[in-house]
């Protein structure tokens, strides 16, 4: 008999995240066109993170979800 404990969907919820949030980081990203001195000229104008973990915390609640419900209705071994 197999189940997700509180402490497993923890960890697969927290590795989860941090993969889709580092996929989200690139996304969106525009760089300004004149940086002012000393500003790195790579640096993004708006990196809109909040958003990014929001979507981020999102698709890893949904990942985690489906994880859990795959090992409930025992169809991985």
């Amino acid at each position: 008999m197999r189940s997700l404990t509180v402490f497993g969907a923890i960890v697969v919820f927290t590795i989860i995240w941090w993969l889709f949030f580092f996929m989200l980081l690139p996304w969106g990203v525009r760089r300004e066109e004149s940086p002012d001195i000393g500003h790195d000229a790579g640096a993004p104008v708006q990196p809109y993170l909040w958003r990014k973990a929001a979507m981020a915390t999102i698709l890893g609640m949904v990942v985690t979800a489906a994880i859990w419900w795959v090992i409930e209705n025992y169809l991985a071994t």
